[in-house]
């Protein structure tokens, strides 16, 4: 009954290359805004466009099909299967890639190792430290090589020391 404006006239251009942090208090539309940059939400009213593209039209499985390819997310808690592996988690984007067996593992190695974890990849999450987790995260959200990486507070469950050490890797990838 009752509408609710989460974001209004907002604008904002995204460079490639960039490192962007979307900053306010609980409640002003941050993960709103989020949502709709990853295409988990469709803004109500105005135009998106992603890589020079006007996704706002898009069917839902056209945003499926952006998400997977072009943008990766990096959760606040870590959002990782308990039953797998770092290797086996950060292996799942890549199972409707197309790619065999031996590419998507050779890929998730590569991003086992872009974020010093290639000698836990046999560990499950339980077996990990946070700041471990977090990195399997990442690793998880780079192996499809997408456009862009949205981080949820990527370092909010995590301790100070851990915290700037995941904000390091993720500057450094």
């Amino acid at each position: 009954e009752n509408k609710l404006l989460a974001l209004n006239k907002v604008s904002i251009s995204i460079n490639e290359g960039e490192f962007v942090s979307i900053m306010g208090s609980s409640g002003s539309g941050k993960s709103t805004l989020m949502n709709i940059i990853g295409c988990l939400d469709v803004p109500s009213s105005g135009d998106y466009y992603f890589r020079k593209n006007n996704i706002s039209s898009y069917d839902s499985n056209k945003l499926a099909e952006l998400r997977n390819k072009d943008i990766g997310f990096v959760f606040q808690n870590f959002n990782l299967l308990p039953r797998l592996n770092a290797l086996e988690n950060v292996v799942l984007p890549l199972l409707y890639s197309g790619k065999n067996l031996k590419e998507r593992n050779k890929l998730a190695l590569n991003a086992l190792e872009n974020v010093g974890l290639i000698d836990r990849i046999h560990h499950k999450p339980n077996q990990l430290s946070g700041g471990q987790q977090q990195r399997v995260s990442i690793a998880r959200s780079l192996v499809v090589k997408p456009k862009v990486v949205l981080a949820d507070e990527p370092t909010g469950a995590l301790d100070i020391k851990t915290g700037k050490e995941v904000m390091s890797v993720l500057k450094n990838l």
